[in-house]
C-alpha cells in the first residue's frame, strides 16, 4: 500500500478504500507482516506492516524478519524471543507486538502472552547462554528436541475489549480489529444527519447533526475573554474532526467532554479554514439521541409467523421500556397487505438501541423501525465571532 508508514492521514485514506473493496486489514503478524503493508494469505487480505508500529524500532523488525526467513515462521513467545537478539527486540518491543496484536498468532490471549514476557526472556537468555558455556540444560534439550516448544504460563482471561482497541489506536494509529463506536453504529446511521468525511465537503457553516466519540482534549483560556474552552478531537467511523467548544455552551457540556464518550453534537460546521471544525450549539450522550428524535417506533410483524406467545413477549419488551414515544404494530400480511395499528398510550415506549436490539432479537432484524425527526434548530449566534471590516469597527 505505502511505505510512508508515518503518514497517518494517507494511511487512513488507503485504509478505507481497502475496506470499501471489501479488503480486509488485519493488525501486524510476526509470522505474516512484512516491513510496510503488505498483501497476506495469497492476497485475501493486507497486514499491516511491523515498521508500523510505535515502540518497535527499525533493529527489531528487521530482527524479526531475518530469523523468519532463517528458520520460518514463530512457533510461541519463547520460540521469538529464543531465534532474535534481546538487544534488537526487548521488553518495550515485545509488550507493543503484543498490545498491537502481532503475537496473535500463537494462540493465546495478549493478557496471556503480556504475562509470559518475563519468563520467555529469561528462558531464551538461559538457553543462550548455556549454549556459549558448552552446558545443557532440561529447557535447552527440549527446545533442540523441539525448536517451537512452549512451556506455558497460566492461560489469563483476555483484556476488556476497549482496553485492546486503545492499546491498537495507541500503537497503530488505527482501530484494527473492531471500533469503539461499533454498538453504536445502527444510532449513528439511523439519528446522525451527516458523517464527518462528508461534512468536511459541506457548505460553510452549514448546520448539522453527527455522532462520534470524544477523543484527545485541549483546554486553555481565551486570551480575550479570559473564559476556559476546549478543543475537542471527535472521531467516527470515517475520520476525526475538531470541535470547539466555548463560553456558554463549554460551561453547560464539559460534564460530557470525557474521552471515550459517545455523543451526538448538533453544530455548525466551519469548512473555511484548512482543517473543518465543528462549533456545537447541542451536545448529548449518544444513547440519547433516539429518546430525544424518535417520533415514532413501529414493530414490523409478519401475521403468519405471529403466536400468542409472540404477543406477551411485544407486551413484556413495552413494559420493561415504557415512555412517551407513540408505539405502531405493523402487521405484515401474507398477500403484502399491511395493517398499521397504534397501540394505546399506556403501551408508549422509550426508543433505544437497547429496545432496538431486543426487538430485533426476539422477531429477527428490520422489525423494529423508528420514524426520526429530522429537524435542525435556528442557528445560535456566534456572539464571540469577530464583525466584518464595514461593522462598528470594536471587533466584538
Amino acid at each position: 500500500m505505502t511505505n510512508d508508514m508515518g503518514d497517518t492521514a494517507k494511511l487512513a485514506v488507503l485504509i478505507a478504500e481497502a475496506r470499501a473493496m471489501n479488503v480486509e486489514v488485519l493488525p501486524p503478524d510476526v509470522n505474516e507482516s512484512q516491513v510496510a503493508f503488505a498483501p497476506a494469505r495469497n492476497g485475501e487480505v493486507i497486514r499491516f506492516g511491523l515498521a508500523a508500529i510505535k515502540g518497535v524500532g527499525e533493529a527489531a523488525v528487521e530482527a524479526i524478519l531475518a530469523a523468519r526467513r532463517e528458520a520460518g515462521r514463530f512457533g510461541s513467545l519463547t520460540d521469538l524471543c529464543a531465534r532474535v537478539d534481546s538487544r534488537s527486540v526487548g521488553r518495550k518491543a515485545l509488550e507493543a507486538l503484543i498490545k498491537c496484536g502481532a503475537c496473535d498468532t500463537f494462540g493465546e490471549t495478549r493478557a496471556s502472552l503480556f504475562f509470559e514476557i518475563d519468563r520467555a526472556l529469561a528462558r531464551a537468555a538461559e538457553s543462550k547462554q548455556d549454549k556459549q558455556s558448552g552446558q545443557s540444560s532440561l529447557f535447552g534439550m527440549l527446545e533442540e528436541a523441539s525448536p517451537r516448544v512452549q512451556v506455558s504460563g497460566p492461560k489469563l482471561p483476555e483484556w476488556p475489549q476497549s482496553d485492546l482497541l486503545a492499546a491498537e489506536k495507541e500503537l497503530l494509529g488505527f482501530y484494527v480489529t473492531g471500533h469503539p463506536l461499533s454498538p453504536y453504529a445502527t444510532v449513528i446511521e439511523q439519528y446522525a444527519l451527516t458523517t464527518i468525511d462528508k461534512a468536511a465537503k459541506l457548505p460553510n457553516r452549514t448546520l448539522t447533526r453527527l455522532g462520534g466519540m470524544v477523543g484527545a482534549i485541549q483546554n486553555g483560556f481565551s486570551k480575550k475573554s479570559n473564559k476556559p474552552y476546549a478543543m475537542v478531537t471527535i472521531e467516527d467511523m470515517q475520520g476525526t474532526m475538531q470541535m470547539l467548544c466555548m463560553n456558554e455552551n463549554y460551561d453547560k457540556y464539559k460534564e460530557l467532554l470525557v474521552p471515550g464518550q459517545a455523543v451526538m453534537i448538533v453544530g455548525e460546521i466551519n469548512n473555511g479554514e484548512d482543517k473543518p471544525k465543528i462549533f456545537p450549539q447541542e451536545i448529548m450522550l449518544l444513547d440519547d439521541a433516539p429518546k430525544k428524535y424518535t417520533k415514532q417506533v413501529h414493530l414490523r410483524l409478519h401475521t403468519a409467523h405471529l403466536s400468542p406467545p409472540q404477543i406477551e413477549t411485544i407486551h413484556a419488551l413495552t413494559s420493561a421500556h415504557g415512555g412517551a414515544c407513540p408505539l405502531f404494530l405493523c402487521f405484515m400480511r401474507p398477500g403484502g397487505e399491511i395493517i398499521f395499528i397504534e397501540a394505546h398510550e399506556k403501551y408508549r415506549v422509550t426508543p433505544s438501541r437497547h429496545l432496538q436490539q431486543a426487538v430485533d432479537e426476539q422477531f429477527g432484524e428490520d422489525t423494529y423501525y423508528a420514524k426520526i425527526d429530522t429537524a435542525l434548530p435556528e442557528k445560535q449566534a456566534r456572539r464571540w465571532e469577530r464583525k466584518p471590516e464595514n461593522g462598528n469597527g470594536n471587533g466584538e
